[in-house]
């Protein structure tokens, strides 16, 4: 579990990367609260030990018939200082609490420091992208009758939708295709719970900056009610994405070093209730408030961080180049790096419609980040460490198939299939509208 010890271990590298990230978290006065927790501490130890001495000599004192009623009179204000303290004490924790689950990950070294528009740094092209600007994914699958905005709108709200026909055929084939691939490379397929508790969340994630972006799966109950859910945690959330729920999977567990890595290729849909702004992607399925995801997680020796980061990228570029999309991969930099992780590309996809790339998914190493907070070990020849844990998206499902759409899009106004997802679609090549 994270505590101010591992943060106090660390503070040089932290330092450098609250600097690196221009990060306005409070470090110092996270340190100034540890500290005068520690000395409250110290002096509550010296005034408990003066309470029970003061006890027992007052017992001492009444068994000889001695007048005790002055030091009852001083013992009572000592407890009465004692109680104060105590709750002073409480207070320092629950804010210690609250700061230190949220200190930002140390950077890796091969971030680029600086904001996106500058430091941003395209590391990989791959494909050829269509000049002529074709249609949006959005206007294309409404004008063909595959997808429903409207009535989604009505039922569930904005930024959801209703998939009809071949489109929602596409949107197994490319899950399916997903799921194949990873369990091919020998990744472990979980089916994965769609909620987490608080306590597990905050662990694979910083709620203090991320919690707003989350959909609560149950509040506080009636107390008649809670009865018949005495086992579940009020503060569920529902996950925003598999890897949650995969690095949750092992909290407060030790592997043996040999059993390291676990490779998990997750399935589940993903909930956020933040969803862009200032009117941008309100149309069609790029963003959206729920949606389909096929998540890769790692966890591995530290030592070997680099070695599977690489290979979660490789996997993910390979999707792509099978569905021959064109895309970049972009390093982000100090600036952009998620709050949890070490180091993140993006790969973005060129969409047509568009005339510009957008991202698709994103490769992350959260270090010892997860691990520290979940308590997940692995024991190295009798040396206790935490696990590393690295994740990338397989396949984001909606936006890949928003993708396929601009990018097979004929002149005929139908969407050509991309090969390797003819297998997956009845052996049909080409999707339009509903007969």
């Amino acid at each position: 579990m994270i505590t101010t010890k591992y943060v106090r271990d660390h503070i040089g590298e932290i330092r450098q990367t609250l600097k690196d990230r221009s990060s306005k978290f409070p470090i110092d006065e996270l340190l100034d609260a540890d500290e005068k927790w520690r000395g409250l501490k110290t002096k509550l130890q010296g005034m408990q030990s003066q309470r029970n001495k003061a006890s027992l000599e007052i017992s001492a004192a009444k068994k000889k018939g001695q007048e005790v009623k002055a030091r009852i009179a001083e013992l009572g204000d000592l407890k009465k200082s004692i109680e104060a303290m105590e709750a002073e004490i409480t207070a320092y924790e629950s804010k210690i609490d609250a700061m230190v689950w949220n200190v930002p990950n140390v950077l890796d070294r091969s971030v680029p420091v600086g904001a996106p528009q500058e430091a941003n740094k395209t590391i990989k092209t791959w494909g050829t992208i269509k000049k002529r600007k074709g249609p949006n994914h959005a206007d294309l699958l409404t004008e063909l009758g595959l997808l429903d905005e409207t009535r989604a709108a009505k039922t569930a709200g904005s930024r959801f939708f209703y998939l009809r026909g071949d489109l929602a055929l596409l949107e197994q084939a490319v899950i399916r295709y997903a799921i194949d691939k990873m369990y091919k490379k020998g990744f472990t397929l979980i089916s994965p719970p769609y909620m987490l508790r608080k306590k597990y969340y905050r662990g694979v994630a910083p709620l203090g900056v991320f919690e707003d972006a989350l959909y609560r799966a149950s509040e506080a109950r009636e107390a008649e009610a809670m009865k018949e859910f005495e086992h579940v945690d009020e503060e569920l959330f529902m996950i925003s994405t598999a890897e949650h729920s995969l690095a949750a999977m092992h909290a407060e567990e030790t592997f043996s070093g040999a059993d390291l890595p676990l490779k998990y290729a997750g399935f589940s849909p993903s909930f956020r209730r933040e969803a862009g702004s200032h009117g941008k992607d309100t149309k069609g399925i790029f963003r959206v408030h729920q949606f389909n995801k096929v998540e890769q997680f790692v966890y591995c020796r530290q030592e070997d961080e680099e070695k599977y980061f690489d290979e979660l990228l490789a996997n993910s570029e390979e999707f792509m180049q099978e569905l021959n999309i064109p895309y970049r991969l972009v390093l982000l930099s100090s600036i952009d790096t998620g709050h949890q992780m070490r180091k993140t590309v993006d790969w973005e996809a060129w969409f047509p419609g568009q005339g510009d790339y957008r991202e698709l998914g994103s490769c992350s190493s959260a270090g010892e980040w997860q691990s520290v907070r979940l308590d997940i070990r692995y024991d190295e020849k009798g040396e206790r460490r935490y696990a590393c844990t690295l994740n990338s998206t397989a396949i984001s499902v909606q936006r890949t198939m928003a993708c396929i759409v601009e990018n097979y899009a004929t002149d005929k106004g139908t969407v050509k299939v991309p090969d390797v997802l003819v297998p997956y679609m009845n052996g049909k090549k080409e999707i339009g509208r509903p007969e």
